[in-house]
């Protein structure tokens, strides 16, 4: 039964105000009993449950519509980009990597070294640190909006070093994610093979 339906229904019995109750004409209309009364109050509390049943009806095919839009048409977001030379990286640098091998929904910003969430959703975050020289170490953070969520170290006696870090993370529309040096004795990342990378996807939308 439709919304409308229910409101015609309950037009068609009768109505009830201030203790008093009416005809469809208009007319009082007097309770012969109270067992007319409390009839009347059962039937007319059972309408304003179909009513709110109705409306959460509503709010849930919209919901279904909404969710079978997103199924057919999902948003894309892929990331991928790396240094393309040696880079020196001292204090708190930001990391600002500078080739793009792809860059699907526009996520990364390479002036700023931004990865800005296109839409909200549950992303992989995966960056790799590697260091060209023997000796030496650094540590990476992962930051989102300010706040630290994950650190890649990286750092070997005797040959060059490679460390990584993996996060699945959640994600609202225009949160930012971007990477910094946080200490070490390296001041420099190396670009051999495209080692130094950042990688983002968005693996669910809300």
């Amino acid at each position: 039964m439709g919304i409308f339906a229910i409101f015609a229904l309950v037009i068609v019995t009768s109505t009830f105000s201030k203790g008093r109750f009416y005809s469809a004409n208009g007319k009082n209309w007097e309770p012969r009993n109270e067992g007319d009364c409390s009839r009347f109050v059962y039937e007319y509390s059972i309408l304003e449950k179909l009513i709110l049943l109705e409306t959460e009806n509503v709010k849930l095919r919209e919901r279904i519509e909404n969710l079978e839009k997103q199924r057919k048409n999902p948003s894309k977001v892929s990331v991928h980009v790396r240094l393309s030379k040696t880079t020196p990286l001292s204090g708190t640098e930001r990391v600002k990597y500078d080739l793009e091998i792809s860059n699907i929904g526009g996520g990364y910003n390479l002036k700023n070294g931004h990865f800005t969430a296109p839409v909200p959703g549950i992303y992989l975050i995966h960056v790799q640190l590697c260091l060209g020289q023997s000796s030496q170490w650094m540590d990476l953070n992962i930051v989102k909006d300010g706040a630290v969520i994950g650190r890649v170290f990286s750092g070997d006696r005797s040959y060059h070093s490679c460390g990584s870090e993996t996060l699945n993370i959640h994600l609202k529309k225009g949160d930012n994610i971007w990477i910094v040096r946080e200490a070490g004795s390296s001041t420099s990342v190396n670009q051999d093979h495209g080692w130094n990378s950042f990688k983002a996807f968005l693996v669910l939308e809300d």
